[in-house]
């Protein structure tokens, strides 16, 4: 928030993900039985490795890489009527943006929530030597390509909208997205921060203070007794002490 990033929190869980205009997230969804990742990935990397000869790889963590540098991470949720798997693809990213805002908090000093495996990253742009990626350019020959694999036509859909292209071609603007797409529920405190894994915070001197759900429920100094039952927030209590 310091840095104006807006945080967001998705329903297939996992990993923090960056997002800025450079990274592109494709989305796969099918019925239970055809939830397959690996294929997802495969076929992303396959596509992409012909027409711009990247030396993409993929891994069993269903990652892509280039060398020992990740260009995407994925994610997926299972239910009962369907599936999707998503994951991201860095082309044109701001690493340094990415790297600045994916630091850990190194005073959490105990959490049961599942530890990120930090790793490189590249951008799909700096491995390129005779073709011109933009997200623009990614977005439309990964389309096509996977209508002509799978032999899907279909009418041009009536958006809610009228989009309009750049000189570039590279991005579609809009005036403003339809109300449909907007889903406040998922910006609400309790759907982003109230499901946090429960996580132990110092702040030196011995002072620890346990938070679950994003409340705070335990304190080691009585100063902060009054902050029992609200909403953690680092920079009240750094102030309270």
């Amino acid at each position: 928030r310091e840095k104006g990033v807006v945080i967001a929190r998705r329903g297939s869980g996992g990993g923090t993900v960056y997002h800025d205009l450079g990274n592109v997230n494709f989305s796969f969804f099918t019925d239970k039985p055809s939830h397959c990742p690996a294929k997802n990935l495969t076929f992303l990397a396959d596509t992409l490795n012909q027409w711009a000869d990247l030396g993409l790889k993929t891994n069993k963590r269903h990652d892509m890489s280039i060398g020992e540098a990740k260009v995407t991470g994925s994610a997926s949720r299972i239910i009962r009527t369907g599936s999707f798997h998503h994951c991201t693809l860095l082309v044109t990213s701001s690493l340094s943006s990415l790297s600045s805002v994916l630091q850990g908090d190194p005073h959490i000093t105990t959490s049961i929530a599942t530890a990120s495996v930090p790793s490189p990253v590249t951008n799909l742009a700096s491995h390129s030597r005779d073709v011109i990626l933009t997200p623009g350019h990614v977005i439309s020959h990964v389309t096509s390509s996977y209508l002509s694999r799978y032999d899907v036509h279909f009418p041009e859909p009536e958006l809610p909208w009228k989009p309009e292209q750049d000189t570039a071609g590279d991005v579609m603007v809009v005036d403003a997205l339809p109300e449909s797409v907007d889903e406040p529920e998922h910006k609400t405190w309790d759907w982003v921060f109230g499901r946090t894994p429960k996580f132990t915070r110092s702040f030196g001197g011995g002072l620890e203070v346990v938070v679950d759900k994003g409340v705070v429920v335990e304190v080691s100094d009585r100063r902060l007794e009054e902050v029992i039952g609200t909403p953690f927030d680092q920079t009240t209590i750094q102030q309270m002490l």
